[in-house]
């Protein structure tokens, strides 16, 4: 793509960007920007939108005449370079950055990724790739695709913009140690993780089908314990309590008119924080929720997306649990037990806690920090209901900040 470079407008605000993207005032200049790659007459529409709260928003949109279709990468963030090939556009507000996808300005291997005939044979050791999906892609970030050869065996393929070699040693760490962590195929290949699929099922699917609670708490508590002395040598990631600041703003800006409300709710629990006992530092997870746990009959065979995993607080692995598991009965009508399993493995997961000397009203606050960083992803623009997902999300955030708060009037202070 060819495009002069514009001048820089003036800084925007992340909310003129969201109205930005969604705007039909985008859309219609990318229509102009694919005319000349053969799209005439595309009808280009957003695809998935992205706020990372303090960078920017970022989003795919997909370009179809009918008979073909091309996906573009789109960022206002801000780039040290723009790459060759990518056009910049100035929206009179801000600048916004446009890629034909795979070319993401800052993931390299993602061209590696997504073209079957390398995957067939970086990794397909003489096998037949039969299917090469996406599964997960945030411009900028990361991208995940599922490979499948003909003999029936899956591959998974991360693509990172940095730190692969990191990533894979964290992996082989946690295997030293028994921890059963998705084993790699070998070293990254540009900024390209490959692993086999973890045995098992996600929690999540357990939580949905399974007639009482699927996984005793103690099994996770000895998870995390069993998380190996080698992950304290790895940096530290802020949890989502550390950066309640920023997700509390991305919720404001996705949902504009709580803006005073949201600011009420990290008042209060930011000063639940300030006087919590958080315990000692540990090996942590770091993104520790029921869609990165596989089980199998009711024991945990898999423990996937250990990317932040390093030096960091149980009280935070067991409350991103907790947050995670309450907004499930906001996504599927079949999650409806989940608030009686919620509750048990709270008190389970507060006694313990206990034991150790670390506060129950930090375990619900940080919870609710969780769930707090989760209001602003509820925006899909496939659903026209989004809100009310954003909504109900608020509401859990309330809730588990009056629980964070009735658990402080019990506890001794000093």
């Amino acid at each position: 793509m060819n495009s002069p470079v514009l001048q820089d407008a003036d800084a925007w605000t992340e909310r003129e960007q969201l109205d930005f993207f969604e705007s039909a005032e985008l859309t219609d200049i990318l229509a102009d920007v694919v005319r000349p790659m053969g799209l005439e007459h595309a009808k280009v529409s957003l695809a998935e939108l992205h706020h990372r709260p303090g960078a920017g928003v970022s989003g795919v949109f997909e370009a179809s005449n009918g008979s073909t279709t091309l996906y573009l990468g789109a960022t206002a963030e801000k780039l040290e370079k723009v790459p060759e090939g990518a056009v910049r556009l100035d929206s009179g507000q801000g600048t916004v950055v446009v890629w034909l996808h795979p070319a993401d300005p800052l993931l390299p291997g993602l061209p590696l990724a997504t073209t079957p005939a390398l995957v067939e044979e970086k990794w397909g050791g003489g096998r037949v790739l039969e299917e090469l999906r996406t599964l997960a892609y945030r411009p900028l970030r990361r991208a995940v695709l599922l490979a499948r050869f003909g003999d029936g065996n899956q591959l998974f393929l991360k693509v990172l913009r940095k730190d692969a070699q990191l990533l894979h040693d964290k992996h082989l760490a946690l295997l030293q140690a028994g921890v059963p962590a998705p084993t790699p195929v070998g070293p990254p290949m540009d900024g390209v993780l490959a692993f086999h699929r973890a045995r098992g099922v996600p929690l999540a699917e357990d939580l949905m089908h399974a007639p009482d609670l699927p996984l005793d708490p103690k099994q996770i508590i000895g998870l995390l314990d069993s998380l190996p002395q080698a992950l304290m040598e790895f940096p530290a990631r802020p949890a989502w309590s550390d950066r309640l600041g920023w997700y509390g703003h991305a919720a404001q800006t996705a949902v504009p008119d709580q803006a005073e409300n949201i600011a009420a709710l990290i008042q209060r629990l930011a000063h639940i924080l300030e006087n919590s006992r958080r315990g000692e530092l540990v090996p942590s997870h770091g993104d520790f929720y029921e869609a990165n746990i596989f089980v199998t009959d009711g024991t945990i065979t898999g423990l996937l997306d250990i990317d932040s995993a390093g030096p960091g607080y149980l009280v935070d692995d067991l409350a991103c649990f907790i947050g995670h598991l309450a907004v499930l009965p906001g996504l599927d009508v079949r999650y409806a037990r989940v608030g009686d399993y919620l509750e048990r493995y709270a008190k389970a997961f507060e006694a313990e806690l206990g034991n150790r000397g670390v506060s129950a009203s930090g375990l619900y606050a940080r919870a609710a920090c969780v769930v707090l960083s989760l209001v602003a992803g509820a925006r899909d623009e496939s659903n026209p209901d989004w809100r009310l997902a954003a909504m109900d999300r608020l509401r859990r955030v309330e809730e588990l900040a009056g629980l964070a708060q009735s658990a402080m009037r019990t506890e001794p202070t000093g």
